[in-house]
C-alpha cells in the first residue's frame, strides 16, 4: 500500500500567513552564508591529505602508493638530537616469530627506543643522527655487549608506508618487519 502523497501549500501574503514569516522562512533557506559544498575536516586529517597529495604530485601516484607518505621531521627533544623519528621507534622483527615478544630465543627482533636500539646480545646507544630523505638517516651508534664496546655508523631506511626497515650495517644488510 502506498503512502498517502503530501502536499504543502502556502497562502499568499496577508491571507492566513503573516508576510513576515513567509520571508524568514525563505530567507532560512537560501541563506547567503549557506555552503553546501564545504564540510569542515578536522585539522590532522586535512594535514594529512595534503600531505598525500604533495607526495603524489611530487612521485606520482604509483611511487607514493608503494612508498608511503614522507615522514615528518620531528623537532630536537631532550636527547638533543639524538632522538630516533617515532616511526622508526618500536619492535622489529626478522621473522614473523621475532615479533613473539614471549620468544626469548629471538635473536632477529630489535627494539628502538627514542635514543637506543636494543638486539639479542647487544644494546646500541645513538650518539648522532642525520637524515638523508624523509625514508632514511644514519646514526652513528655506540654499542655495548658480551663484555665489550665499538661505535659504528648503521644507515637505517623505512620501506611499504614504514612497515618495512631495512638496517645497513657496513656491507651486512638486515630487512626487519614492523611487529
Amino acid at each position: 500500500m502506498m503512502p498517502a502523497p503530501v502536499s504543502i501549500r502556502f497562502a499568499a501574503p496577508g491571507r492566513g500567513v503573516p508576510a513576515l514569516l513567509l520571508a524568514g522562512l525563505l530567507a532560512a533557506c537560501s541563506s547567503p552564508d549557506a555552503d553546501y559544498g564545504n564540510v569542515p575536516v578536522p585539522e590532522r586529517e586535512a594535514e594529512a591529505q595534503q600531505a598525500i597529495e604533495a607526495a603524489a604530485a611530487t612521485n606520482g601516484v604509483r611511487a607514493t602508493a608503494r612508498t608511503g607518505v614522507p615522514i615528518q621531521a620531528r623537532p630536537l627533544t631532550a636527547a638533543r638530537g639524538r632522538a630516533l623519528p617515532a616511526d622508526y621507534q618500536g619492535y622489529w622483527g626478522v621473522t614473523p616469530d621475532d615479533c613473539e615478544l614471549a620468544n626469548t630465543a629471538a635473536t632477529g627482533r630489535i627494539n628502538i627506543d627514542a635514543d637506543t636500539i636494543r638486539f639479542h646480545e647487544a644494546k646500541a646507544r645513538v650518539q648522532s643522527i642525520a637524515l638523508s630523505d624523509p625514508y632514511a638517516l644514519s646514526a652513528e651508534l655506540r654499542f655495548s655487549g658480551e663484555g665489550a664496546g665499538w661505535t659504528r655508523r648503521n644507515d637505517f631506511r623505512l620501506e611499504n608506508g614504514g612497515t618495512v626497515l631495512v638496517r645497513r650495517d657496513g656491507a651486512q644488510v638486515v630487512r626487519y618487519e614492523k611487529c
